[in-house]
């Protein structure tokens, strides 16, 4: 059986809390894992950048993935935020809980 995992970045553990709870009450995630801080180096505005961000896995259906997409894009609070997903396969049982937990 088949589920979305969104991935995104921010700069505190706090911004992707929020976003996280945002996310499970409105029923577009059942899970999302928070990982610690790690180091992203990017190019912005023509400069090579340095930030410490942690980094944040949105698992939900394939039918309201591209939801959580334009939801992201919307609460985010970074101008241009990596927003990424892919199509994973899951276990069914997983995959039919996932399914229970969102709209």
């Amino acid at each position: 059986m088949k589920i979305s995992v969104v991935k995104t970045s921010l700069s505190s553990e706090l911004q992707a809390k929020k976003l996280a709870e945002a996310l499970l009450e409105a029923r577009l995630a059942a899970c999302v894992q928070i990982s610690g801080s790690g180091l992203s180096l990017y190019r912005w505005q023509d400069k090579v950048e340095h930030e410490q961000e942690c980094y944040m896995s949105i698992k939900t259906s394939t039918e309201l993935c591209d939801e959580v997409v334009s939801w992201l894009h919307e609460h985010h609070p970074y101008e241009t935020p990596e927003i990424v997903w892919s199509v994973c396969e899951a276990s069914p049982d997983y995959a039919n809980w996932l399914a229970d937990m969102v709209k």
